[in-house]
């Protein structure tokens, strides 16, 4: 990831340059000069710095900490293994923990805490690094019945406001009197923000999500100052323009398909809830205390799993105990919880070793 992020940021530079020199009628060779050459070197010495650099007493460090990780793993239920296992095992359960072999110490002592998206979990049979996606993004995650109607009316208002702003709009409405000289003084910027802001004022109102904040925002995109005569020329054609901008359109569009979207989620949340098995991994917090938290479950068939949408108000489920849960697929909101096994504790289980260390 750090490569990736260095090397894009000694290319994209490197291409503005180039694109710059040739705009600038400076020919291939200041192209080449100002821009290919300065990235190509940057990336070579990139690639030189973060590149294998092994020393043979590495490679015999590291070797025996390979051997000592493989003598560990071929015990069994070492991953299994508890903390206060510490007194049969000794050093040899903290050398597990930091090879990533006694997956369930780590757990318990809590560090694999501040690895949100990488969690270890035997369930299904054998230990294995589970990935976890938050939808962070995903419309309507963890939305009731009642909310996914209201926002697929607030979707359908402003798709409608706009509609009817684009359709009845007349270049008549740009004009408006100046009281100074009596003359008249086109604000066509003012006219265009007053309805497109107006529709998602309207939307955010019947969505519950309109604050001083959103006044404050509206606000500033209305001031006068912003849209000062003989500056925005492509605000005057746009005025001018009769019938639906292509930018309304696309809006109008997206807003419409958006409120078809929630009033699906909503049918969809009519029906039977689906039941699934799994050992919790994470159970992560949101902002806000009314907003759904992130509960991570590992099905045991998958090394890749999605968060699912547990309500606020619902009881915390200990890191690590198997639930049954009831879901809608739709939202990936948790209808019930059913607990069929607890976390494993500190202290439940403590094996000796079978053979001596190498």
């Amino acid at each position: 990831m750090l490569s990736s992020a260095l090397l894009v940021c000694a290319f994209v530079p490197g291409a503005l340059f180039t694109v710059a020199a040739i705009m600038g009628h400076h020919g291939v060779r200041g192209a080449i000069f100002v821009g290919v050459a300065p990235g190509a070197a940057l990336a070579f010495l990139l690639g030189k710095a973060l590149g294998e650099r092994a020393t043979p007493k590495g490679l015999e460090r590291a070797g025996h900490w390979a051997g000592l990780r493989a003598w560990l793993t071929a015990h069994e239920d070492f991953a299994q293994l508890p903390p206060a296992s510490v007194t049969v095992w000794d050093r040899y359960l903290a050398y597990g923990t930091a090879l990533g072999v006694t997956s369930l110490t780590g757990r318990l002592l809590g560090f694999d805490s501040g690895d949100r998206r990488r969690v270890w979990s035997s369930y299904g049979g054998t230990w294995r690094p589970v990935r976890i996606r938050y939808p962070r993004l995903r419309p309507g995650f963890g939305g009731s019945t009642g909310r996914l109607l209201q926002f697929a009316a607030a979707a359908g208002v402003v798709a409608g406001a706009l509609c009817a702003f684009a359709i009845l709009r007349q270049p008549d409405w740009a004009v408006a009197v100046d009281a100074h000289d009596g003359g008249s003084l086109r604000r066509p910027g003012l006219v265009l923000s007053a309805g497109w802001v107006g529709s998602a004022l309207l939307g955010l109102v019947v969505a519950g999500k309109f604050s001083r904040w959103t006044l404050f925002v509206a606000f500033l995109a209305m001031m006068p100052g912003n849209f000062a005569s003989g500056s925005h020329g492509w605000f005057r054609d746009a005025a001018a323009h009769e019938g639906p901008l292509f930018g309304e359109l696309a809006a109008i569009v997206a807003f419409g398909a958006l409120a078809t979207y929630f009033l699906a989620l909503a049918c969809l949340e009519r029906r039977e809830p689906y039941t699934i098995t799994g050992e919790v991994l994470r159970l992560e917090s949101r902002k806000g205390k009314e907003v759904a938290r992130f509960l991570a479950l590992n099905e045991g068939n998958t090394d890749l799993t999605t968060a699912w949408a547990l309500p606020a108000a619902s009881q915390d489920i200990a890191t690590g105990a198997q639930v049954r849960l009831r879901v809608s697929r739709g939202t990936r909101t948790i209808r019930s919880v059913d607990l069929v096994r607890a976390a494993m504790q500190e202290g439940d289980r403590v094996k000796a070793p079978k053979q001596d260390a190498p």
